[in-house]
């Protein structure tokens, strides 16, 4: 791929997290203050990814055999109109239209931009490629929090929401000028035999246990850091650009690792499993440094975890029909937020903001621990060229 290609994608996948999360960071504090209740916010924000249940996986097949390049102009026009729609909505239920429009377009986006990137790369240091466009998400994932809470605390909710849409209509303007490639035969018998592998059915009971710290996060920690702890939106903005930064930084190293010859799996597990502790360790931070100095140990399991589960979709999967497969990898991942994001929001009303954090760093680290000495028992052999 060209440099000139490769920067399309990096500015496009930076955009996407920038503007995706500069939003969802403060999304709970913003129905707060629509007065919904904790059982409700919970509900909406796991329809973000509910919504992408519905249509990803069609978007994912249909982008394989027509044209990624507009299935994923289309996917970030229906991001867009996601923003645009949330400036003026109040009313729970059409907030919930509005955040199911933008949980296809966010889901579209991630899933093909990703999948065609790895159809266009060769097999030759995939971990580095994977890592560098790993890079701007990250980046993305810490500035954009960080200038939402400026801009939040500063002016409101209603501008930040705006400066989202116009950056969002960037996002399909680069879209026009990314690589399209040739489509293929649709075949549902090929998608079939693709996902009955046995390292395919693993990855996916892998991914679906990731999936749930997500939901966790997304529906209670700005919750847990305003109430609990008593962070200021400036605060809980430069939580996340630090947590992004630190994620920019280790993943070039994470993606050398990933392609030196390792046992398949491993990273991921143990990416979980440092994940999981620091996850049940979130809530006993009192301090913002201490929440700050959990969170980075924490990311530091979800950077190994998040990059080798995309670097093992391309090794698992075909090329030609890595959009459909990708799409499904998707649509297992955001059940599994909608999933914990609505059970977190029964125990934050039940229980508290603490909670969720409980219930999932135990829930995640048993089955991490237990897959994990189901590998190193096994006589697994291979091995990520």
């Amino acid at each position: 791929m060209s440099r000139s290609r490769s920067v399309v994608f990096f500015l496009s996948y930076f955009l996407y997290f920038f503007t995706f999360w500069m939003v969802l960071a403060y999304l709970p504090l913003i129905f707060k203050s629509y007065d919904y209740t904790d059982q409700q916010i919970g509900f909406a924000i796991g329809l973000n990814s509910l919504s992408s249940i519905i249509l990803v996986l069609p978007f994912g097949v249909f982008s394989d055999y027509f044209s990624p390049k507009k299935t994923l102009t289309l996917g970030a026009i229906c991001f867009s109109g996601y923003f645009l729609l949330l400036v003026s909505l109040k009313d729970f239920y059409s907030v919930c239209v509005a955040v199911t429009l933008g949980g296809v377009g966010a889901a579209s986006i991630r899933v093909i931009l990703m999948s065609l990137y790895l159809k266009l790369i060769d097999s030759t240091g995939r971990g580095k490629k994977v890592a560098f466009l790993h890079l701007s998400g990250y980046l993305g994932f810490g500035f954009g929090p960080l200038a939402g809470g400026c801009l939040y605390e500063t002016f409101g909710g209603p501008l930040m929401i705006k400066l989202a849409f116009l950056l969002s209509m960037m996002i399909a303007l680069l879209t026009l000028f990314v690589k399209d490639v040739p489509p293929v035969l649709f075949s549902f018998k090929d998608y079939r035999k693709d996902v009955k592998e046995p390292d395919v059915l693993f990855l996916m009971a892998l991914v679906l246990v990731l999936g749930t710290h997500f939901g966790a996060e997304q529906s209670s920690l700005s919750l847990l850091m305003k109430d609990i702890i008593g962070l200021s939106k400036k605060e809980i903005g430069f939580i996340f650009f630090a947590l992004g930064a630190w994620m920019a930084f280790l993943v070039p190293f994470a993606g050398n690792l990933m392609d030196k010859r390792h046992r398949v799996f491993f990273l991921l597990l143990a990416g979980l499993l440092i994940s999981s502790c620091f996850q049940f360790m979130t809530p006993f931070a009192n301090s913002f440094y201490g929440l700050l100095v959990i969170r980075m140990i924490h990311t530091t399991g979800d950077t190994l975890a998040i990059l080798e589960s995309d670097v093992l979709t391309a090794h698992f999967f075909p090329a030609a029909r890595l959009g459909g497969n990708s799409g499904l990898i998707f649509c297992i991942r955001a059940s599994a937020i909608f999933a914990f994001a609505a059970f977190s929001g029964w125990l934050n009303q039940t229980w508290g903001y603490k909670m969720p954090f409980f219930v999932n760093g135990i829930m995640v680290f048993a089955f991490s621990l237990i897959a994990l000495l189901y590998i190193g028992k096994s006589f697994r052999k291979s091995e990520i060229e």
